[in-house]
């Protein structure tokens, strides 16, 4: 052995394990087809390495790949085939080749796992000894490498996935396999998915169509002591519960459950779903989150004693518990028998597990045989999606906006962000029909899910939007995204320009027009000038958002994260004001040491007026008025008075600062780097003085509009119109007949007094799941009882009652349509989008009816026991999902819609 051997042998013992062990793709596991072809490379390179030191085709390169083998299992517990195949293509690419194919086929027909394992690796290596035997020691090398191999593919759980092709299961599918939603069904891909991850999940198997019933019935062998359950686990048809058939024993009841599992509906695109089913204490449902607003985002679970089905179907009434740590009974609890406190307690941590793995609410089906929990079902809480968040919008919109500032936003959000979307990805979906901001109490909420899909979509790591390195990372990953944000940022600010010139200043020269002719215009015209300022908006907002964006990359890859932006031009000119108007009153002795007090409003401005140069403060002041005139302190507010309407507000700013003057922020000498973040804030601060202008524009036509309808007698004072929306207002000027007219007070005081509730309830939860409208009727007419249930799905709706019995069929429903019945069965399903409301005598929160119910919008109460007795046909009735309630209401005078 030559020195250089020497230094190769050392190598191939010392670095290869560690290359093995540490050089591998960033989340490789989430991207196979990747993790494989880097894998490979790996392989070809140690193998190009070890030639460097011994001759080619030696017995070194096969110890240089059972060294990465082994530092790949030491620190990963899992082995690369790609590694070794790999290498072994470089090693001797025309017997790896031929044996690799010989070998995939005689697994194909031979099906079995363990024996499958050492025979294809015996085919390899006894090839290539044959071939390269002759050289010392390659044989001990060749057995070794197959028999390490060997052993660990035995003990590897990552590469017991890969030989679940040819298990000696008949060809079956089954829950120990990565399975894909699109062949099998969402509920057996996600349950697959996490038995793979250690969750309790009972064994299953997969029957899809064209499958051999008759060997899968021979395969499960049904006995008394090991009885079966089966449910569809495919999506199709979508009007299908996913009804479990439980307690399966015999080979006949099996097969009748398989038989009558699929649908006629979708026939030749499903799966069902069969696992075995141990002895059952309790079962139960248990949502992540709960299914309605209640004062605690805690998991709610729902309970029965013994099998599942009667609670996905709510035959029956069952106790339900709420609370994570401490889960507690909702309501009476009438049942003997509760479950456990534990089991509660660990069902509910559970659903919380599963919630963070799966990155939204999740609804879970479970079993409890007294010693183990077993999951049976997890799926998505569908309408608790989106999840919405208070996260950044918070900041800008601290206050709950009127109806017609809310409509606005809702408006102009989705083409804003859609221009950001389509920028840095071309040729991607469009996002514009995409709902971006919603509002709850007035509260403004962005939807943080799709921003969630689109980083798990494009492979990013919240994470490394936080940091410099990360970020640089990120775009070294992405490099067209880099190319398309960095011209995108470079043509930002002249691009604004140019729409300033081309859009904002000939539409403002008109508008100031108008301004000087308010009569001349009616009211087709002013809602035309709406819509051209509204355009613009979107336009700005869009710009505005984009410069947010850009600020956000250059604090990080300045270094600068808290980099503090200067003040505002227009602070900084009344800040100055105040600088100088009280070194004026100091040195007239009205200031000092001796006033302690802050100065009033009145007080400050009495003085101003006494001193002998107090008309010099009161020019600049009426100047700056003059200059900032279509400000505000929430300017997206349209209710709220701009600076020139209320110089009241700008005065009383005026002495707080005079009172506590605001000193300069930023240091005195700038950085390149601070300099150009500087520059940036101010470029930013000239988009939003666009966008006040022409939001105190809208208000202006709006206020216009509202004059024209309290002449009519359609509205009591102008400031009323900000209780409507935007589409309303359009739709009660380009259509009058379509609405109306007398119903505008009435929606009017209803938003009033809702308004008011909803601000005795403290401050808005930061983060809310689920749809945040719900249609809400309300009643002139006077209720003449009540009857109280179970909430189920939220909204309040007007409609007559229309009984439908259970196993009964009808057609001719309508949204003024309530249907009463004793739970929502299968056959029901046809009608439920069609009907205004559901009452049902029975029934339960989690059950599937219930869900579907919240996933349509369609107000819902459940367990009213005396609905068939107390309620009679064609009754109207007033039905609040979100109290429980049943008003039986007077049919006199009814007037609904005040939403």
């Amino acid at each position: 052995m030559t020195f250089t051997q020497l230094w190769g042998c050392l190598l191939i013992m010392t670095a290869m394990p560690l290359l093995g062990a540490f050089v591998s793709l960033p989340q490789g596991r989430n991207h196979a087809s990747r993790q494989l072809i880097w894998d490979m490379l790996l392989g070809l390179g140690a193998i190009a390495l070890t030639r460097y030191f011994f001759p080619p085709h030696s017995p070194w390169e096969l110890i240089t790949l059972l060294a990465l083998t082994m530092g790949r299992y030491w620190r990963r517990q899992e082995i690369s085939l790609g590694l070794v195949w790999g290498g072994l293509l470089l090693h001797d690419w025309q017997i790896t080749l031929t044996t690799s194919f010989i070998g995939v086929i005689s697994l194909t027909l031979f099906r079995q796992v363990y024996l499958g394992t050492w025979a294809v690796l015996a085919l390899v290596f006894v090839a290539l000894g044959l071939r390269h035997g002759t050289a010392p020691g390659y044989w001990g090398a060749a057995i070794a490498l197959g028999g390490v191999l060997g052993w660990l593919s035995q003990r590897a759980g990552s590469q017991r996935q890969l030989w679940q092709l040819f298990q000696p299961e008949y060809g079956f599918l089954n829950l120990d396999q990565p399975l894909m939603a699109a062949k099998v069904g969402q509920d057996a891909a996600t349950l697959s998915q996490l038995k793979a991850l250690g969750y309790p999940v009972l064994p299953g198997w997969i029957l899809r169509p064209g499958d051999d019933l008759q060997r899968f019935l021979t395969f499960l062998e049904p006995k008394g002591d090991r009885p079966y359950m089966v449910r569809l686990s495919s999506e199709k048809p979508a009007l299908t519960f996913h009804i479990p058939t439980e307690s399966l024993r015999t080979s006949a009841e099996l097969e009748a459950a398989l038989v009558n599992g699929f649908s006629n509906a979708d026939l030749g695109r499903q799966a069902l779903l069969i696992q075995a089913q141990p002895s059952v204490l309790w079962s139960g449902i248990t949502y992540s989150r709960p299914p309605l607003p209640y004062s605690r985002q805690d998991p709610l679970t729902e309970v029965a004693r013994d099998f599942i089905t009667p609670l996905v179907i709510g035959e029956g009434r069952f106790p339900i518990f709420y609370g994570l740590a401490d889960p507690q009974p909702l309501g009476e609890v009438s049942a003997p028998e509760q479950p456990p406190q534990t089991l509660l307690r660990d069902v509910a941590q559970l659903s919380r597990q599963l919630e963070k793995h799966q990155g939204s609410p999740q609804a879970m089906e479970w079993c409890f045989t007294g010693e183990q929990l077993w999951i049976l079902r997890v799926r998505p809480v569908y309408h608790l999606h989106p999840v919405w968040t208070r996260e950044w919008i918070g900041s800008l919109l601290p206050q709950p906006l009127s109806p017609l500032s809310a409509s606005l936003l809702e408006t102009i959000v989705p083409g804003a962000i859609a221009s950001l979307y389509t920028a840095l990805w071309e040729g991607q979906e469009n996002p514009r029909n995409i709902t971006f901001i919603s509002h709850h109490r007035g509260y403004s909420y962005l939807n943080r899910s799709f921003w969630e899909r689109l980083w798990h979509r494009k492979n990013f790591n919240v994470a490394d939007l936080q940091s410099r390195t990360g970020l640089m990372g990120l775009m070294l990953r992405h490099p067209m995204l880099c190319y398309r944000y960095l011209r995108w940022d470079w043509q930002w600010y002249g691009e604004f320009q140019g729409i300033v010139h081309r859009f904002c200043y000939p539409l403002l020269k008109t508008l100031k027009m108008i301004d000087s002719h308010p009569t001349a215009l009616g009211l087709a015209d002013r809602v035309h000038s709406v819509e051209q300022i509204t355009d613009i908006l979107e336009l700005l907002l869009g710009f505005w958002l984009r410069g947010e964006v850009i600020l956000w990359r250059k604090r990080l890859t300045s270094g600068l994260p808290n980099f503090l932006p200067p003040l505002p031009p227009r602070v900084q000119t009344l800040n100055q004001l105040a600088v100088d108007i009280r070194a004026q009153l100091k040195a007239e002795g009205k200031v000092g040491r001796g006033h302690r007090e802050p100065l009033t409003r009145a007080a400050l401005f009495a003085q101003l007026a006494e001193l002998p140069d107090g008309d010099r403060f009161f020019e600049r002041l009426d100047q700056w008025i003059a200059d900032y005139s279509d400000g505000a302190a929430l300017p997206w507010e349209l209710a709220q008075k701009r600076w020139r309407e209320n110089t009241g507000a700008v005065r009383q700013w005026l002495t707080d600062l005079v009172n506590q003057p605001r000193t300069a922020i930023s240091p005195v000498a700038l950085s390149a780097a601070q300099r150009q973040l500087q520059q940036t804030h101010l470029q930013q601060e000239e988009v939003a003085s666009f966008y006040e202008m022409f939001l105190a524009q809208l208000r202006q036509h709006l206020l216009a509009i509202a004059q024209m309808w309290q002449k009519q007698g359609y509205l009591e004072q102008p400031d009323d119109i900000f209780w409507l929306k935007l589409s309303e207002v359009k739709t009660l000027t380009t259509d009058p007949g379509s609405q109306d007219f007398s119903q505008l007070q009435l929606k009017i005081q209803y938003r009033r007094s809702q308004l008011s509730l909803d601000q005795e309830q403290g401050a808005p939860p930061d983060i809310i799941y689920g749809q945040l409208k719900t249609k809400t009727d309300v009643s002139s007419s006077c209720s003449l009882q009540k009857l109280q249930g179970q909430a189920v799905s939220s909204g309040a709706v007007i409609g007559q009652v229309r009984f439908c019995p259970q196993g009964q069929l009808s057609t001719g429903w309508s949204a003024n349509d309530i249907l009463v019945t004793s739970y929502i069965h299968e056959g029901d399903l046809a009608m439920l989008p069609q009907v205004g409301g559901i009452i049902t005598t029975q029934g339960g929160v989690l059950s599937q009816g219930a869900s579907l119910a919240r996933q349509h919008h369609i107000p819902m109460v459940a367990n009213v026991a005396v609905a068939f007795d107390s309620l009679q046909p064609g009754q109207w009735v007033r039905l609040d999902g979100r109290l429980g309630q049943v008003e039986l209401l007077d049919p006199g005078a009814l007037s609904t819609d005040a939403n």
